[in-house]
């Protein structure tokens, strides 16, 4: 099992726009093809307008099949030109990371 660990930093007065078009539009669609996310949070004390996502996977072959076919839709495509083009965001990052043998991330 691995998980996709993704962070992404909001401009300035925008995670609010951000947020709205993600739930609208892109949620709707990683659920299809990705499944539930494992996590999803904005930070409160810290570094603000960051949002951090996890995503679960069987394997890097299975997080690789399940986002070619996302990638893959017209529909897709189009909301992340819609998020590039409102330019809502300033960075985005995501590490690949695995389990220690002690953490069960099933219960």
């Amino acid at each position: 099992m691995i998980f996709d660990h993704r962070t992404y930093t909001a401009r300035p007065n925008q995670l609010g726009h951000f947020l709205k078009l993600y739930e609208e539009v892109g949620l709707p669609m990683q659920r299809h093809y990705i499944g539930e996310p494992f996590g999803f949070f904005q930070t409160h004390i810290g570094e603000l307008s960051r949002i951090v996502h996890l995503w679960k996977y069987d394997s890097l072959a299975d997080r690789e099949a399940r986002r070619d076919a996302m990638e893959a839709d017209p529909a897709w495509q189009d909301y992340r030109r819609r998020v590039i083009e409102a330019d809502h965001l300033l960075d985005m990052r995501n590490q690949i990371l695995k389990p220690v043998s002690f953490f069960d991330p099933g219960k």
